[in-house]
């Protein structure tokens, strides 16, 4: 384990205020246990998660935005590989229900199927310039580094995006 590796977690890793799931504290502890072997320090080893976000600076652009996760949650919640993370919100009976849609080629009922609770516990929301203090206060002593995901939202080139980065420095 070099410096500056990376550790994805998947959009399990924390959710609401501080809560774990097994696999992050799992991965903790096995992560402090290689480094120790190795003879290293936690300073040597990144944490990094992405962290799924909704972003708008209106209202309709941030419904349209929190629309958008919701079908990506969808997706993702209706495969096998995402059941243990449903069921550590029991939330296990979505997955099947999502299944069920996805075969039937049910995108749109896949994200109607996912309530702005749901959203809100996998996903951060909100305006470019306040979202950033709230994915730091939300992933504090989580994760060292994150990435804004789904990617495509803002671009790299928005303006917007170095308010966004202030924010989640605490600058």
């Amino acid at each position: 384990m070099g410096k500056g590796h990376a550790e994805e977690w998947g959009p399990e890793t924390a959710v609401g205020s501080q809560r774990v799931s097994w696999r992050a504290s799992k991965g903790r502890a096995a992560v402090a246990e290689g480094l120790r072997r190795a003879g290293r320090s936690r300073l040597d080893f990144t944490f990094r998660a992405s962290t799924m976000v909704a972003l708008g600076d209106t209202e309709e652009e941030l419904e349209r935005s929190r629309q958008a996760v919701k079908q990506q949650i969808a997706f993702y919640a209706s495969t096998r590989t995402y059941q243990p993370v449903l069921a550590a919100h029991g939330l296990q009976e979505l997955a099947p229900r999502l299944h069920a849609r996805s075969l039937a080629g049910d995108w749109t009922g896949m994200a109607a199927l996912i309530s702005d609770e749901m959203l809100d516990l996998f996903a951060v929301s909100g305006r470019l310039e306040t979202v950033g203090a709230r994915i730091r206060e939300r992933y504090a002593g989580l994760y060292d580094r994150t990435q804004l995901y789904p990617a495509f939202q803002p671009s790299l080139d928005d303006p917007r995006m170095a308010a966004l980065v202030r924010e989640f420095d605490g600058a």
